[in-house]
């Protein structure tokens, strides 16, 4: 059974979590960690407080069964900060090629190459250029995975996650550009192309046009029609961005055609939600309001925001919380937290947080379980090596 469900490891609780629920329900799952949450000890890691190293080791030690993939997510040039300062796209090429190198190294099973960004501060790429230097990168990364003797899966994007969804001639056209580069440098097909479903995050909930009732109906029709398009190319379809979805509605995009899908700051919330529930009915305000302001305070929560926001100083807070979960205040404020808990003979703190997020995880599962799976679907050719790329 392959995996359908990305889990965004936002937090060690959320990584922890999807462990348990793939344990618990014998479901494989995927774990997508962006370069900002975990990269190669070369750009110093991430906010987990992970190399690509550790992250995999203490994944590993704690998934007997290879229930879950490790998936690089978003791993093109300047996905990381510590790319913030190289002008130079081929030196952003190949300093993200190291880090896709490291997760080779520590045996991750599918690499999302994602080139839709330029330097920070210029916006997107053309599409044209972002094809281009996917291509490119592609072939690079399947040459490293060749000479390791690594079978490895891949995922594609040239494009940045849009409220709308894509117009089917125009990515037909741009997949196909894409795809016969990736033919010609003799690599396998991707396994999974990201397209716009309508699915987009922003604060505290899904704004994308899925999830507006009154374009729904048009939106899966779209989605549909993107869908059949790669699975005539032989790949499959597969959606970002579906925190905040009801089961129905995530069971509705499956039905449309997608083939697995990702949820991400979701998980951050639901924890950061949980971990202020336990701070207020423990009595210890003085340490809500810290950790508060310490969310705010990091600035985290901008990249999120609408542009027409309303948004209170506590929504930008609980949407900031699980960056700063890591910080030595973090830890602190967590610590006071666990001993109130201790002292009154409740659960321990880790399980209450990891149990809130596994209720969410275990609600993505029932919209898969929703919807029987299609005899037709797509297989990638590389999919008989993906069991030894696991893990």
């Amino acid at each position: 059974m392959e995996p359908v469900v990305g889990i965004g490891p936002v937090s060690r609780t959320t990584v922890d979590a999807a462990l348990a629920v793939a344990r618990r329900t014998r479901t494989p799952l995927m774990l997508i960690p962006s370069r900002r949450q975990v990269d190669a000890a070369e750009f110093g890691g991430g906010y987990l407080g992970w190399t690509t190293e550790e992250f995999a080791a203490y994944v590993r030690a704690r998934d007997p069964h290879g229930l879950t993939t490790l998936c690089r997510d978003h791993g093109g040039p300047w996905m990381h900060t510590a790319e913030a300062r190289l002008a130079d796209p081929d030196e952003a090429l190949d300093s993200c090629l190291r880090s896709f190198t490291a997760d080779l190294d520590a045996g991750f099973g599918l690499l999302h190459i994602d080139t839709s960004e330029g330097r920070p501060g210029t916006g997107p790429v053309s599409a044209r250029t972002a094809a281009a230097r996917l291509v490119e990168l592609y072939a690079r990364c399947h040459a490293e995975a060749t000479a390791r003797g690594r079978e490895v899966a891949y995922e594609i994007g040239f494009e940045p996650q849009d409220v709308s969804t894509n117009d089917p001639d125009e990515f037909k056209a741009a997949l196909r550009l894409v795809l016969e580069g990736v033919e010609a440098a003799g690599a396998p097909l991707p396994r999974y192309v990201v397209a716009q479903t309508g699915t987009k995050v922003a604060e505290l909930r899904n704004v994308g046009r899925f999830h507006d009732p009154q374009a729904r109906s048009e939106t899966l029709r779209q989605v549909s029609t993107l869908a059949a398009i790669c699975h005539q190319e032989g790949v499959r379809l597969k959606a970002h961005n579906c925190d905040y979805l009801t089961t129905e509605e995530t069971a509705s995009l499956l039905r449309a055609g997608v083939d697995a899908f990702n949820v991400a700051p979701e998980y951050g919330v639901t924890e950061t939600r949980a971990l202020l529930r336990v701070l207020e009915e423990m009595e210890l305000g003085a340490a809500k309001e810290d950790f508060l302001r310490l969310a705010h305070d990091s600035g985290k929560w901008r990249k999120w925001m609408l542009e027409a926001t309303d948004a209170t100083d506590v929504e930008r807070a609980v949407i900031a919380g699980h960056y700063v979960f890591g910080t030595p205040e973090g830890l602190r404020i967590r610590d006071e937290a666990a001993r109130a808990l201790a002292r009154r003979g409740r659960p321990p703190l880790e399980t209450v947080l990891r149990e809130a997020v596994s209720e969410r995880i275990e609600a993505a599962l029932h919209a898969v379980a929703a919807v029987p799976k299609a005899a037709g679907a797509v297989k990638a050719p590389e999919e008989t090596g993906a069991a030894g790329a696991r893990r």
